[in-house]
């Protein structure tokens, strides 16, 4: 048995009634000699039917001289017959209205996604399956527990549209702060992009993430780990 989770057990109804339980993931991040603690929430439905999923990623150490505002970014969605549908997606890189500040704006009706990037907006023709880029993370994950990962993910992303593929890299055993997990291994690769990721799933956390590592071409540009977990009844 693993230490120090408690993990609820979600009953599958059918393949299309697949939800992931609340929680809250913090990691440990690394990358240009900086140092981050990263916490990942997510949380149940409001009373709109809302749900949020919120990455903070506070400065450490050294790099807090640097940058001082945590850095804010959530994705606000809806689960509709067991699938997600994004709303909107902020990126807030501090509070004083930088210009790397982000946001996004689903119209699922009439398939139009108003975006934000560097000051300039633009509107965007999308498809059905088009989402942010913190929605596909856990797009992702449900789709790895019913087996039916895609070929293709898309994602709406800095005014642009793009894709995202998946390539299973074999299992291996991780150890962390939080204790040590069996995992399944990712490569995920954004199509026309140098940049990739590898990502180590751990099956018993729901296939939550339990370290990444960033490449540029081959070279290592970051890297993340995790440090603590907890789930949440939604109940």
């Amino acid at each position: 048995m693993r230490q120090l989770f408690t993990i609820f057990v979600i009953t599958l109804l059918s393949a299309q009634a697949l939800a992931l339980t609340p929680y809250t993931a913090v990691y440990e991040a690394k990358g240009s000699g900086l140092s981050a603690s990263n916490q990942m929430t997510l949380l149940p439905p409001d009373a709109s039917g809302r749900i949020e999923l919120r990455s903070v990623s506070k400065a450490r150490g050294i790099s807090r001289v640097l940058k001082r505002d945590p850095i804010v970014e959530y994705t606000q969605f809806e689960e509709i017959d067991g699938k997600f549908h994004p709303v909107e997606y902020h990126y807030l890189f501090n509070n004083s209205g930088s210009k790397r500040n982000a946001w996004v704006i689903f119209d699922r009706e009439n398939l139009v996604a108003k975006s934000l990037y560097k000051t300039e907006t633009v509107e965007l023709d999308i498809r059905p399956e088009h989402v942010d880029r913190l929605l596909e993370q856990l797009i992702f994950r449900t789709d790895i527990m019913a087996g039916r990962v895609a070929d293709k993910y898309a994602i709406v992303e800095r005014n642009t549209l793009r894709e995202a593929v998946y390539e299973k890299l074999g299992s291996e055993t991780i150890g962390t702060k939080a204790g040590s997990f069996d995992t399944v291994k990712y490569r995920r690769q954004r199509i026309g992009s140098s940049r990739s990721v590898i990502i180590w799933f751990a099956p018993e956390l729901e296939y939550l993430p339990v370290q990444m590592r960033h490449f540029n071409e081959d070279k290592v540009t970051g890297t993340a780990i995790l440090t603590s977990y907890a789930a949440s009844n939604s109940e």
